[in-house]
């Protein structure tokens, strides 16, 4: 029990210290603040550098939009939406992305828009977002956009202590699905995950295989906006979630 305390003590510790603090290198494609209060409907949109962290290669990139949807969360509180696309440049000296994780544990829920691009206007909770374009978010105009290969969506993906994994995982035989890695001139689906509370910055990982600690892997790490309340908020927060929420498998789609 007592070593049980001391995790919710570092956990509420390390959540409330991401919360005051913002990244001093933003640049244009990350904006440095976040607005102070929403209306439904209001999206910010980036573009983060995902660098290798572990083996040899370029980096990958994720585009990004963080919109406000309202009251549509469990019991009609605010959320939300955090959509991320895992773009992987062509004609980089590493292999194919297989695994795309985001380091927090303050997400309710995760899923992901079939076959759909980033880049184009889409729904979710009767809001037309508008695609991740410099005509729609003018500080995208120095976006790196690499081609635009097929899209590849997540074989697996949900939650996992502390944060939410999405897995393009091989097929393991000719009746499988043909949900592949996402190799280098191709990208992701829109991933998606939900939450009650408005972005900060914090981290992201992706990897070259599931097996996040083989010796061979290529690790891509960098900075992506997610949840962080205030520092106040934290321990209500946790306290409502529990240890179940933090333990729950990640499913198959």
């Amino acid at each position: 029990m007592k070593a049980m305390s001391k995790f919710w003590t570092a956990l509420v510790v390390g959540v409330a210290v991401m919360a005051v603090t913002i990244p001093s290198w933003a640049d244009s494609l990350m904006p440095e603040n976040f607005p102070d209060s929403w209306a439904p409907g209001q999206a910010v949109a980036g573009q983060s550098t995902l660098n290798v962290s572990y083996g040899t290669g370029g980096p990958i990139y994720v585009d990004w939009i963080v919109v406000f949807l309202g009251n549509v969360g469990p019991g009609g509180q605010p959320a939300w939406g955090y959509y991320y696309q895992v773009e992987n440049p062509q004609g980089s000296a590493h292999g194919s992305v297989e695994v795309f994780i985001v380091e927090s544990p303050l997400f309710y829920a995760v899923d992901f828009f079939r076959n759909k691009d980033l880049d184009a206007d889409f729904t979710d909770f009767a809001l037309t977002v508008k695609g991740h374009t410099a005509a729609n978010y003018p500080n995208l105009s120095g976006e790196f956009e690499p081609f635009p290969g097929t899209i590849k969506n997540p074989d697996q993906f949900g939650f996992i202590s502390g944060g939410v994994r999405f897995d393009f995982v091989p097929p393991q035989s000719e009746d499988t699905p043909i949900n592949t890695p996402i190799p280098t001139g191709h990208e992701s689906s829109i991933l998606v995950a939900y939450s009650l509370l408005p972005p900060t910055y914090g981290p992201a990982i992706a990897a070259d295989t599931p097996d996040l600690i083989s010796a061979s892997r290529v690790e891509w790490r960098g900075f992506v906006p997610v949840p962080t309340p205030e520092p106040g908020t934290v321990v209500l927060l946790l306290g409502a979630m529990g240890v179940g929420f933090l333990s729950r498998r990640y499913r198959r789609k």
